[in-house]
């Protein structure tokens, strides 16, 4: 099941951001989104003037009742310039009846306003079209109110309306360390289930680390602890600042370019709850036998 997520993650990388926070009994344990090593977002500003090329490699583990250890790890080589253009490439290991390794990049270009995914094993490249972010209107960040709001202004840092505090939910601040050459700043989010809450026995105790770079504004590691999933950790080696070969934010020669044939990228579209893999996208590896 993992590595299934995996592998959806990287579909999924361009679409909006998903918040990150302590792993709980339904989190996913690789969510797509930014703090990653992908890093963007529709509605997002591409991140210019930080150029690096790296290898991120993410691991999830997990101990089955009868002792057994379940291991999946995937890799990605993670290019950006300093124009903002991204591309990452994953590899997944061979599994189940699957002898091939697979392998799937994506090209996320705010230049040409372009997502490419490249199907290396056909020479097919789809090219997608970045939709134009919403919310830029009335009602979009710093626009007034539509007529008829009585909405009424909060002191600056007030929880917002219908949110609580969570007094099982604790933040650390771990201060900052050089990671890969790289000063990263980092946190780590604990998060208790009293017993007794859900017939445990015991408090059950999640957690989340990460570190993060702000000069790269990018996630350097990452490690969730959750007796539901196992534990999963991201870790980056190889890590340079140069500035990545213009030709890796090319389709490649010898490939043919196809438009994509779905609906976008809304809610019937690519990645949203209606939509449906097309002839035109890129479907993830199979996942592992007995999924």
């Amino acid at each position: 099941m993992k590595l299934h997520l995996l592998s959806a993650s990287v579909l999924l990388a361009a679409l909006p951001v998903l918040a990150q926070g302590p792993a709980g009994p339904d989190a996913h344990p690789f969510a797509p989104g930014v703090p990653g090593p992908m890093g963007f977002g529709f509605g997002h500003q591409p991140v210019t003037n930080a150029p690096y090329s790296a290898t991120f490699t993410t691991t999830a583990t997990e101990k089955l009742q009868d002792g057994t250890m379940l291991t999946h790890t995937a890799t990605r080589i993670v290019s950006r310039d300093s124009l903002g253009r991204t591309r990452e490439e994953v590899t997944f290991p061979a599994h189940g009846t699957d002898t091939q390794p697979h392998t799937m990049i994506t090209i996320f270009d705010p230049v040409a306003k372009t997502i490419t995914t490249l199907r290396t094993e056909k020479k097919i490249a789809v090219v997608r079209a970045i939709p134009e972010p919403r919310g830029a209107g009335r009602r979009g960040p710093g626009g007034p109110p539509p007529a008829g709001d009585n909405a009424q202004a909060q002191p600056e840092g007030a929880p917002h309306r219908g949110s609580r505090e969570d007094k099982n939910v604790a933040t650390t601040d771990l201060g900052s360390k050089t990671i890969a050459g790289v000063v990263a700043t980092g946190k780590r989010i604990t998060r208790t289930i009293p017993a007794n809450t859900m017939g445990n026995t015991a408090p059950i105790v999640t957690t989340h680390e990460e570190w993060f770079s702000q000069d790269l504004k990018v996630e350097l590691s990452r490690s969730d602890v959750n007796p539901f999933r196992g534990t999963d950790t991201m870790t980056v080696s190889g890590l340079t600042k140069a500035e990545p070969v213009a030709t890796l934010f090319q389709v490649p020669t010898g490939y043919t370019v196809q438009a994509a044939q779905d609906h976008g990228f809304g809610r019937r579209g690519f990645g949203g709850p209606e939509g449906q893999h097309r002839g035109g996208d890129n479907p993830p590896p199979p996942p592992p036998a007995g999924m």
